[in-house]
C-alpha cells in the first residue's frame, strides 16, 4: 500500500492511494468467515453453508466491504499522521478496481489553511465617544407615548393622525376588479400608511359615510405588485377614532415599572447611550476587521462557504423537509459575505488563542444577568438551565470571541486580566 499526499492549494490536499490486491487477502478471509457464521441458505443450517456457495453469492459484496473499510482506515490514518483535519465531505475520484491489478484512487480533502495574523494589536481603529442629546430623549419619549396610546371613538370628521375604520366595498387596480378578502375591514392611521393617496381620500369622512377614493400607488410602494398603479377604492366608514396618548402620571409610571417621569427619562437616556455606544463599537470593530483581513489574505475552503450559506438559508426551517439547497444564484450573491464572516471568526479565534483570552466567571454571570433581565426570568434559574443544557460553553465561546473583537479596537482590560 502506498499513499502520496499533494498540496494542491492552501485549502486542498490530494491523496493518491494504491492498494495491491494481495493486501486484501487477509481481511477478505476474515470477512468471509464472518459471513459463513451468519449466513443462512435454504437447505443449510446457519454456519454450515459451504464456502464456495458463499463466495458465489456474496463474493462481490464481501470484496466491496473489505475495500471500503480498508480505504476508510487508510484515509483516516494518513490524515491523522499528516495532521490534516478535513472540512466538509471527502471527494473520491478516479477509483479503479478490476480485482486483478492494484486498486488506485484519488481523494480530495478540503482543510482550513494555517494562519498567522499580523498587525491586529495596533489597527489604528478605536471606538469614538458618543453622546445623547435632549432632542433624542424627547423623540424616544414620544415613541413610547405612541406605543402606549389608545384610540377612542369621536363624533367628528376624520383628520390626519386619526384612525379610520371601515369596510372595502369594491377595489379596482389598473382597471381590474380585485377579489375582496374574507375580512373586508380596514384600519388606517391617516398619514402613516404606505398609500398616501388612500389616506388623503379618507380625511374629512365621518362614521356612516360611503366614499370612492381614486389615487395612484407610489413608485416605491412596499408591495411591488402595486407600484405606480392606479387604484379605485369604494369604502364605507364605520368609525373614526382619535389617538389618545397616556397621561404621564404616577399611575402610568407604576404601570411601566418606574418611580416617576424623571426616572423614565433617565432610563431612556441610558438605553440610547448604550445603543449608540454599541453601534459605534460595532462599526469600529468591522472597520478594524476589514483592515486585518486586507493585510492578512488567506483562502477559505469552498465547503465552509457552502455550509454557511446553506445554514443561513435554513436557520428558520421547522423540519428536515423544509431544508433547501442553495441555488447557483444564491451562492453567487451570498459568497462574498460568507467568506468575510468565516475569515472574521478565524481571525478572532486566532487572536483569542494567541492572547490567551478567556472570559472569567464574572463576565459569564454578567451576560447571564443581562439575558435574565431582558427575558424577565430569574437569574439562578437561567444559569442552571444553561449549565444543564451545556449552552454555558457556547456562551463562554461567544464571550471569548467578543473579547477578541474588543481587543482589536483597544478595549483590553478584561482580556489582559485573563492572560
Amino acid at each position: 500500500m502506498s499513499v502520496e499526499i499533494k498540496e494542491t492549494s492552501a485549502t486542498l490536499r490530494t491523496l493518491n492511494i494504491t492498494i495491491p490486491q494481495a493486501d486484501l487477502a487477509e481481511p477478505f478471509e476474515k470477512k468471509l468467515s464472518q459471513y459463513k457464521k451468519q449466513v443462512t441458505l435454504k437447505g443449510f443450517r446457519q454456519g454450515m453453508v459451504p464456502k464456495a456457495m458463499i463466495l458465489k453469492q456474496f463474493g462481490d459484496a464481501i470484496h466491496h466491504e473489505v475495500v471500503n473499510e480498508m480505504v476508510d482506515k487508510i484515509i483516516n490514518d494518513e490524515l491523522k499522521k499528516a495532521n490534516i483535519i478535513p472540512v466538509g465531505q471527502l471527494k473520491v475520484t478516479d477509483f479503479k478496481d478490476d480485482k486483478a491489478s492494484d486498486i488506485t484512487l484519488t481523494v480530495e480533502v478540503e482543510m482550513d489553511p494555517e494562519i498567522d495574523i499580523k498587525g491586529y494589536a495596533d489597527t489604528g481603529v478605536t471606538v469614538p465617544d458618543t453622546a445623547v442629546h435632549e432632542e433624542e430623549i424627547k423623540d424616544e419619549l414620544d415613541r413610547m407615548k405612541q406605543m402606549w396610546s389608545k384610540d377612542e371613538h369621536v363624533d367628528r370628521a376624520a383628520a390626519k393622525g386619526d384612525v379610520v375604520v371601515g369596510n372595502y366595498v369594491e377595489v379596482v387596480i389598473d382597471g381590474e376588479t380585485q377579489e375582496l378578502p374574507a375580512n373586508k375591514e380596514f384600519r388606517s392611521l391617516l398619514g402613516e400608511s404606505a398609500s398616501p393617496g388612500f389616506d388623503e381620500g379618507l380625511v374629512g369622512v365621518s362614521a356612516g359615510d360611503k366614499k370612492e377614493i381614486n389615487f395612484k400607488y407610489p413608485d416605491d410602494h412596499k408591495d411591488e405588485r402595486y407600484r405606480g398603479k392606479t387604484a379605485q377604492f369604494k369604502v364605507e366608514v364605520t368609525d373614526v377614532r382619535e389617538i389618545v396618548p397616556p397621561t404621564m402620571d404616577e399611575e402610568f409610571c407604576k404601570q411601566i415599572g418606574v418611580k416617576d417621569v424623571e426616572e423614565l427619562k433617565q432610563n431612556l437616556a441610558e438605553g440610547l447611550a448604550n445603543q449608540k455606544q454599541d453601534a459605534a463599537k460595532n462599526k469600529a470593530i468591522n472597520e478594524a476587521l476589514d483592515k486585518i483581513i486586507e493585510a492578512n489574505p488567506f483562502e477559505v475552503p469552498k465547503s465552509r462557504v457552502y455550509d454557511l450559506i446553506k445554514w443561513t438559508l435554513n436557520r428558520n426551517a421547522q423540519s428536515e423537509q423544509d431544508v433547501v439547497e442553495p441555488t447557483e444564484e444564491q451562492l453567487n450573491g451570498l459568497t462574498p459575505e460568507a467568506i468575510r464572516e468565516i475569515k472574521k471568526h478565524r481571525i478572532l479565534d486566532f487572536i483569542a488563542t494567541k492572547e490567551k483570552i478567556r472570559p472569567n466567571q464574572a463576565a459569564v454571570d454578567a451576560r447571564l444577568q443581562e439575558m435574565a433581565k431582558a427575558y424577565h426570568v430569574d437569574f439562578e434559574t437561567l444559569k442552571g438551565h444553561f449549565r444543564q443544557s451545556g449552552r454555558i460553553n457556547q456562551l463562554r465561546d461567544e464571550l471569548r470571541v467578543q473579547m477578541a473583537a474588543d481587543f482589536i479596537v483597544g478595549i483590553r482590560p478584561a482580556a489582559e486580566e485573563n492572560k
